[in-house]
């Protein structure tokens, strides 16, 4: 082995951890065998230039430096380049659930569960970095009539010009790593902050959007921390309401009943028609109960065994989200 070998290997598995990537991530990301990415890891190959411009690709490593020189005591060397910030510039609408209100006593009508907000997002120029402006509007068409308007407008200073002029105004950033896209944004004025998170996709091409969550606090009764899933859109979603609220729901799992059909059916054998003795014991309002609290508790079951304590986006959910912003 040439003598890079250890630096490099030392600076590569720096930057899986400061990027949380598997050597599957890195894999999928550089169009690189999981294998050969193992023989990196271990020392057993010394990395190909296809494999090192991927990295420069993806990354914005300088080469020399990731070959030569220890990365690991600097600020972390995974930078996004010009090239790949430029992809995220330009205004986005925000479709999400409202928060305000207590759990479990939203209204059924989408028009009152749904909210929505506009994101700006520029690069500042003298130090390659994204800022990010932001409004929260509570009316659709509002929304989307101000996405409009800023569309219209090319001029950085003149996009912050309006969105300051609004209500609920909000400054932030944007932040990458390999995988994920960070939004955050602020209001010194209402006290408030929000987190949004997305998936990153591996690509070059323009960012239209997609789905993540928001990490925020509610702003209704009580002010307490909140994340929910929220849809950013380059483009306007032609969907209705009634379509984007269910698709923020991320749709209902299909559930097999068959064991706990199979429980209430053996219940109301024994209560009605097998046990003589029981059925003269119990009058008819018991047995009702007893059924009652049978189904109860077997839809308790059900829902604590199909509601996962996470919410996760999976990349083939934020493929179909992909389609949908794109209007394909």
């Amino acid at each position: 082995m040439n003598s890079y070998t250890n630096t490099f290997n030392s600076n590569l598995k720096f930057l899986l951890k400061k990027n949380f990537l598997t050597q599957k991530d890195l894999s999928e990301l550089t169009n690189t065998s999981c294998a050969t990415i193992n023989n990196y890891i271990n020392k057993n190959a010394e990395p190909s230039i296809k494999f090192l411009i991927s990295l420069k690709e993806k990354f914005g490593i300088n080469i020399d430096e990731f070959l030569t020189k220890d990365l690991t005591s600097y600020t972390p060397v995974i930078q996004a380049n010009n090239a790949n910030l430029d992809r995220f510039v330009g205004t986005y609408i925000m479709y999400f659930y409202n928060s305000g209100e207590y759990k479990g006593k939203v209204s059924s009508f989408s028009k009152n569960t749904l909210k929505y907000g506009v994101v700006t997002i520029v690069k500042d120029e003298t130090n390659s970095k994204l800022i990010s402006y932001a409004n929260f509007i509570k009316n659709r068409d509002d929304a989307e009539e101000f996405k409009r308007l800023l569309d219209q407008e090319k001029n950085p200073q003149n996009k912050y010009n309006i969105h300051s002029n609004e209500k609920e105004f909000y400054t932030g950033t944007l932040e990458l790593s390999a995988t994920q896209i960070f939004i955050y944004l602020k209001s010194d004025l209402l006290n408030d902050q929000c987190l949004m998170i997305f998936n990153n996709p591996p690509s070059n091409k323009n960012y239209l959007g997609g789905l993540g969550t928001a990490n925020s606090v509610s702003r209704g009764r009580e002010h307490m921390p909140c994340i929910q899933y929220i849809i950013l859109a380059k483009n306007i979603l032609q969907a209705p309401d009634g379509e984007i609220y269910n698709l923020l729901s991320l749709g209902v799992s299909d559930i097999n009943v068959e064991i706990e059909a199979e429980q209430l059916l053996n219940l109301f054998k024994n209560l009605y028609i097998k046990n003589d003795n029981l059925k003269e014991d119990l009058n008819p309002i018991q047995k009702r109960k007893i059924i009652e609290n049978a189904l109860n508790s077997i839809l308790v079951d059900l829902i604590d065994a199909n509601m996962f304590r996470f919410a996760k986006v999976s990349n083939m959910e934020d493929d179909d989200y992909y389609r949908i912003i794109k209007d394909e």
